[in-house]
């Protein structure tokens, strides 16, 4: 997971920011060096090593980026989308959050370990994980390889479907999670914090602690897609309707080398051919206002990144359990261990 400040034009928007976050505490005077990008790319760096950078870097392959142009457009299409929304300030900076590979979350294991302990808290577990992750992130999961197997039982002959993949998404739904795949992720938080004094495993308790933790640290946050900015930004429709799909955060699959894990591999061989892959988290900041009005968004958008690579940092060590319980699943059964990496984004970790 990286940063950083991108500008293609001039310095005077990342004067602008940087004034701001001077003011608001973010940056300051020693790290000035006498280029206003670097300014404003010294401030960022510290408050996201602050934040918890580092842990989140253990799992995540992505990068956050400020950016004065999110997207090429010429001058004649730059003046006339400025034209269609006279009325909205034109001088933007984005904050882009991209994802490059997905980090897989084998929870297979995990579900059964939980299972021991109650017989909901797999459902509970599952439910508020993926709650927590899609604050931030595409989630490539069940939904995501039954929607796949589901437009891909159609493109095959009847006599293919015994040696086909697509019904064992369906028939590979753990046992614990069937007809409870939809909890609401509300319900499954009011479990997991009843039962969490009762547990008996350690490594259950440590799940538990660590899914709350992440939970708490999402709860207050919503996702930031782009579309959500259509109407904000000048040439985004356009530049979304070209888009070739969005690169998922990570693959939360019941094991390795599973339907699911075998669904993304095939719609990931296409992602991003016909064109370039929607950012997973967009924001603006409109720095035609005045300066309060201006550093109310700045520390709003600060307080999201925050809360994003605080989260991810929470969600890395929740990441390291489940792979570790995994790991000692595949030994157990005398599996080979590791997961497989995916030559092009987005791909799986490297072990």
């Amino acid at each position: 997971m990286r940063w950083r400040y991108c500008a293609r034009y001039d310095e005077q928007p990342a004067a602008k920011l940087g004034r701001s976050l001077l003011r608001l505490g973010i940056s300051t005077p020693e790290d000035w060096t006498g280029s206003a990008v670097d300014f404003v790319e010294h401030g960022f760096q510290r408050f996201c090593k602050a934040n918890g950078i580092a842990a989140a870097r253990g799992i995540w392959d992505g990068d956050l980026q400020i950016m004065d142009q999110m997207f090429d457009m010429t001058e004649r299409e730059r003046n006339q989308a400025r034209a269609e929304m006279a009325d909205e300030p034109t001088e933007l900076l984005f904050f882009v959050g991209m994802f490059n590979s997905a980090a897989s979350v084998p929870i297979g294991p995990c579900l059964t370990l939980l299972e021991r302990e109650h017989p909901l808290l797999p459902a509970a577990f599952y439910a508020q994980l993926r709650h927590s992750l899609w604050k931030w992130m595409y989630v490539y999961d069940y939904e995501a390889a039954a929607s796949c197997a589901e437009m891909g039982i159609l493109d095959i002959e009847e006599s293919e479907l015994a040696d086909s993949i697509y019904p064992q998404v369906a028939a590979t739904v753990p046992d614990s999670l069937r007809n409870r795949l939809r909890m609401n992720p509300h319900r499954g938080l009011a479990l997991l914090r009843s039962v969490q004094p009762q547990l008996r495993s350690g490594m259950a308790r440590q799940l538990v602690s660590h899914l709350l933790d992440l939970s708490r640290r999402a709860s207050s946050y919503r996702h930031a897609w782009p579309k959500r900015l259509l109407k904000h930004v000048p040439g985004l429709e356009d530049y979304l309707d070209n888009c070739d799909g969005m690169g998922p955060g990570c693959l939360l699959n019941w094991y390795e080398d599973d339907p699911i894990s075998a669904c993304f591999d095939e719609e990931m061989t296409y992602v991003g051919q016909n064109g370039p892959l929607e950012p997973s988290i967009l924001r603006v900041i409109q720095l035609g206002n005045s300066e309060r009005a201006t550093d109310q968004q700045v520390r709003n958008l600060f307080d999201y990144i925050g809360a994003m690579v605080r989260s991810l940092a929470s969600a890395a060590k929740l990441i390291e359990t489940i792979r570790d319980i995994n790991d000692e699943h595949l030994r157990e059964h005398r599996l080979k261990s590791g997961l497989p990496v995916e030559p092009s984004p987005p791909g799986v970790r490297d072990e």
